[in-house]
Parts: C-alpha cells; sequence; structure tokens
C-alpha cells in the first residue's frame, strides 16, 4: 500500500470521527450517569422541566445549571428559634386566609422567601413577583424537588382569586414546601368546607 493511500485512509478516518462528534453535540442524547443523578436529584421536578421545557437536552441543561448555582451556597438547618418563628408565621398566613386568601398566598411566598433566604439559599432576584418566586423555586428544587413540583402543579390556579377552594390547594403546596425546608412544624390545612369559625381553630392548630 502506497503512500497515497494512506494519506486517503488517514484522511477518511478523521472526517468520519468529525462528523461523529458533531452528531454526538448536536444530539439531545446525554449521558446516561448524568441523566439518572439528575432524575434522583430533583425528582418529581425533572418531569416539570422536562414538560415545560419540551426538549430533554434543554431541560438538563437547566437542571444542570440549578445544581451548579446550589454548589455556590452553603445550605444549614434551622434552629429551634427559627423554625417556632416561621410556624408562628404560618398560623398568622393561614389564620388571613379565611377573610383574604389571595393576600394569605403572597404571604405564603413571602414566608418561604425569608425562610430560604435566612438558611443559605442565594438572595431573591430582582424582576416582577412572579419571576422571583419562579427563580427561588429553581434553587429550592436541588434540594426540595418533589415539593417544589408540587407548587409548579398548582400556579396555574393562583391567579384565579375567585376559587377558594383552588388557592387553598396552593396553600397546602407551599406549607409541604416550607416543612421540607425547615422541618415537621405539625401544621394542618383548613378544611375543605368548614365555616370561617372552623377553620380559624383549625388553622390555628
Amino acid at each position: 500500500m502506497d503512500t497515497t493511500t494512506f494519506i486517503i485512509i488517514g484522511a477518511a478516518v478523521v472526517l468520519i470521527v468529525a462528523v461523529a462528534l458533531v452528531l454526538s453535540f448536536g444530539s439531545d442524547k446525554v449521558p446516561m450517569g448524568n441523566r439518572t443523578r439528575l432524575r434522583k436529584r430533583f425528582g418529581d421536578e425533572y418531569d416539570h422541566v422536562l414538560m415545560t421545557s419540551g426538549d430533554t437536552k434543554s431541560a438538563e441543561r437547566e437542571l444542570s445549571r440549578r445544581l451548579d448555582r446550589r454548589k455556590e451556597v452553603r445550605v444549614r438547618r434551622p434552629t429551634d428559634e427559627e423554625a417556632a418563628r416561621y410556624r408562628q408565621a404560618w398560623i398568622d398566613v393561614q389564620q388571613r386566609f379565611v377573610d383574604d386568601p389571595a393576600r394569605s398566598l403572597r404571604d405564603s411566598r413571602q414566608v418561604l422567601t425569608d425562610a430560604a433566604v435566612a438558611l443559605g439559599y442565594p438572595e431573591e432576584p430582582s424582576g416582577t413577583d412572579d419571576d422571583a418566586f419562579e427563580h427561588r423555586l429553581a434553587d429550592l428544587s436541588a434540594d426540595h424537588g418533589d415539593e417544589v413540583a408540587a407548587v409548579h402543579r398548582t400556579v396555574r390556579t393562583e391567579t384565579d382569586t375567585t376559587d377558594t377552594e383552588h388557592l387553598r390547594e396552593v396553600l397546602v403546596a407551599h406549607r409541604a414546601l416550607l416543612e421540607s425546608l425547615v422541618g415537621d412544624m405539625g401544621l394542618r390545612p383548613a378544611k375543605r368546607g368548614a365555616g370561617k369559625r372552623e377553620q380559624t381553630q383549625e388553622v390555628a392548630r
């Protein structure tokens, strides 16, 4: 085999390798180990991000970005005093729900934000309230993926301030996320269909 033949064969091999690399980087496939790691870390939130992005590669790039952001901060558990303060703040939120559900939902977001920042998650970014809270949920999802996904499943109902039952479902999702963040506080939502006096008594427990 002469030198010319070797050169032709070598060039063909280089071309094949180059094409394979281009196809690899341009595809939606990701290393199976990375995918398994992301699914395990984010739980139900993995499926939520995949559904909203409609593209596996984009979804996993977003989740990897969240993990990178999470590595930049040190998150701690709350002290007993902090846990007691958040519990009282949440009781106040639930009691306000009876008279003003929309305000109660806004306040529940604030309690979640205050707790997250105090425990080490990044400061709230600038922007609209909805954008800032969504960013907060993204940060929390690296440690509380199932609870964040539950909040996301109710987000579409938050703008409907006339449907009290839907707003109650959002409040329940917020409460579950707070308890995952700071620990079980023995809280229960208002009973469905209960009268105003019964609701006030229930949420105070």
